[in-house]
């Protein structure tokens, strides 16, 4: 008997080791300076922390800096008792581009491993991080812009990259989706206090209305090439499916309001009680079903050839 349950004891360790690895640590958020620099370490992470901020008992910032003043922000927080992780990196424009091509190469992905260590769901993310890394390497992407969203299990993933005069910025977020569609709310109320700063106006409309405004542009020969309004319509996104054919205007953007996507653009049907029109849609981590329920789309419109294209940047559930 002492024999058996031996046997029993060893092997019920054996499967606790397999199913919870020790390296899988699970860090508590918000994370400490203690626990960074110790993964740091372990990581042969070359960058010291040059300032730590806490903002309260549920989120601390913190900034590493390297001998090159590249530098990286960690902003970990528990939003409604679930873990928010946010990373960013600013790269300065005094940077050669062999430190950029070194950076990319073999810093950038030892960092991008850090969001799920800290954060869990380490081999989901560690894929689809890595496909991000592809993407810069082929063609020295990493000189240009882009934009990833992506699903992970139950986590969304966003991460956007911006390249201007005076430096390169990434910035990564990750959160559960039990508190995601909070986060798209306040990303749409965010948006509307932009709107009303820059003195931009947000039609709530209907389709048919939508495309009325788009008639009478077309009639009176206002200036199409420049000309684009900002639509908030309450309905349902049909026929959902990837599209490479978008307009050069969405894959090199030159307007602040799209974002260059590194993913292809989808193209929809937005259906409403007054009829219907074919959209593209930003590239997002909802899910069709997510897309297929009724909810309020925030749209811009612009002219191409002198064409209306409709463009669903985000999309949220309607206000109870």
């Amino acid at each position: 008997m002492i024999l058996a349950a031996s046997v029993i004891i060893v092997v019920g360790i054996t499967v606790l080791l397999s199913t919870n690895p020790v390296s899988l640590q699970q860090y508590q958020f918000p994370l400490t300076s203690e626990d960074i620099e110790s993964v740091l370490e372990e990581q042969g992470i070359n960058m010291y922390i040059s300032d730590f901020s806490t903002i309260d008992d549920t989120r601390n910032m913190v900034t590493l800096t390297n001998d090159r003043n590249i530098t990286f922000g960690i902003d970990a927080q528990v939003r409604d008792g679930y873990k928010v992780l946010n990373m960013s990196w600013y790269l300065p424009s005094r940077l050669t581009s062999d430190e950029v091509h070194d950076f990319f190469h073999n810093e950038l992905s030892k960092q991008f491993e850090l969001a799920g260590i800290f954060y869990g769901n380490k081999k989901g993310l560690d894929k689809e991080l890595g496909k991000l890394l592809e993407y810069y390497f082929k063609e020295e992407n990493y000189n240009k812009g882009a934009y990833w969203s992506k699903r992970i299990g139950n986590d969304h993933l966003r991460v956007s990259k911006s390249v201007q005069q005076v430096a390169t910025t990434i910035y990564m977020m990750i959160m559960p989706d039990e508190i995601y569609e909070d986060f798209l709310s306040s990303t749409n109320e965010a948006w509307k206090n932009t709107a009303e700063i820059e003195n931009i106006k947000i039609c709530n409309n209907t389709v048919a209305e939508m495309e009325e405004t788009a008639k009478e542009d077309i009639l009176n020969e206002n200036e199409l090439d420049y000309f684009t309004k900002h639509f908030a319509i309450k309905g349902y996104l049909k026929n959902i499916k990837e599209n490479k054919s978008v307009p050069e205007e969405l894959i090199n953007p030159i307007s602040s309001y799209f974002i260059p996507n590194k993913d292809k653009y989808l193209s929809a049907v937005l259906f409403d009680a007054t009829g219907s029109v074919d959209v593209f849609v930003e590239m997002t981590s909802l899910s069709k079903d997510e897309l297929n329920a009724e909810r309020e789309h925030n749209i811009v419109m612009f002219y191409n050839n002198g064409e209306p294209v409709y463009v669903v940047r985000f999309s949220i559930l309607p206000a109870e």
